[in-house]
């Protein structure tokens, strides 16, 4: 993937249509943004915890289709990522790996969570590395870990194994917790930065969930985040849906970066319930109309250029540098395509 410079047009005021509500834009708390080109994957009916899971696909990786879709670029496994969000509305994400270099370049399609921690779980990172890790982490920046992602008895008790590590603080940031015990609850629920919530992901591997009732009772925060393709259904509309949660309900969290209100993205006033991402009318990053309707974009931002194209059948508008972008780009975007 080549990361074009952006040369984007003047940034264009918040528009207000009649017919429309105006949303920001929707927050990922959680995506492995080069993994969004794969197909989404299971050997078992069920799994225990996610450790079963993670160890039947790292079996698999020098097998098709797992053995050509890791040759990818690693820029073009990226794009992809961030297209995915980009298109359901989602523009600031939280990624759950390496903070890889064109992640932060102005013209990757959405923000991404700078300052950050991580490892990825108590079975596949050493616990003395996950500890160093977590020491590093500024105490005002979230530590992300999968944790507790299962039902097993092993996940059920990675909780206090965490604890003992010295790693459960106000910056840590569990993701999935399904494993998580009432008592886990109750002690980390106003302990912790936020428990990540995937319920597509939880579902298609472990048939279950955390508990969230129990965790806003405790006192807790609740994020959502969509995973990658990997394991989910889709992206933050499908994990909203899937919730019954508005889209406000994924609105930016303090202390995770700039808030840009030049964000935002235009609901049509009759999609009142999960709406689709075919169904966002125009999405705006940094006051720039990256994808619209072809009414709104011809009317409204009759100054920048487009490219026409279909999302899930409907017709859209895509600026004109994202859509060179997308065209560079050795990776199809589901369900997408330019004319």
């Amino acid at each position: 993937m080549i990361f074009h410079r952006l040369l984007s047009p003047k940034p264009a005021q918040p528009v207000h249509v009649d017919g429309y509500r105006t949303l920001p834009a929707l927050f990922n708390a959680h995506d492995h943004l080069e993994l969004n080109h794969y197909p989404r994957t299971k050997y078992r009916e069920r799994y225990d915890d996610a450790h079963q899971w993670g160890e039947d696909v790292n079996n698999r990786l020098d097998t098709a289709p797992f053995r050509e879709l890791r040759a990818a670029p690693l820029g073009d496994r990226l794009f992809i990522g961030g297209l995915k969000n980009l298109l359901c509305g989602a523009l600031i994400v939280a990624h759950h790996n390496p903070p890889h270099r064109p992640l932060f370049r102005r013209d990757y399609p959405v923000r991404v969570v700078r300052r950050y921690g991580w490892a990825h779980s108590l079975h596949f990172n050493h616990e003395q590395g996950i500890s160093a890790a977590y020491r590093k982490t500024p105490t005002n920046a979230p530590f992300f870990i999968h944790l507790a992602e299962g039902t097993s008895d092993r996940a059920q008790g990675e909780y206090r194994r965490l604890k003992a590590l010295g790693v459960v603080g106000a910056n840590t940031v569990i993701v999935h917790g399904v494993g998580l015990t009432p008592e886990d609850i109750v002690d980390a629920a106003p302990r912790i930065r936020a428990l990540v919530t995937c319920p597509t992901t939880n579902h298609y591997l472990l048939g279950a969930t955390a508990d969230l009732d129990a965790w806003h009772a405790a006192g807790g925060t609740v994020w959502v985040g969509s995973d990658s393709r990997l394991t989910a259904d889709g992206d933050m509309l499908d994990e909203l849906a899937a919730l019954h949660m508005p889209l406000t309900f994924a609105a930016h969290p303090t202390g995770l970066g700039t808030l840009d209100r030049s964000d935002y993205i235009l609901i049509p006033n009759d999609i009142v319930h999960a709406p689709r991402r075919a169904d966002i009318a125009l999405i705006v990053r940094g006051g720039v109309p990256r994808i619209g309707h072809p009414e709104l974009m011809q009317t409204y931002f009759p100054h920048v250029a487009t490219v026409s194209a279909h999302l899930d059948g409907t017709p859209k508008q895509v600026e004109r540098h994202l859509a060179d972008q997308i065209r560079s780009c050795s990776l199809q975007e589901r369900g997408f395509a330019l004319e």
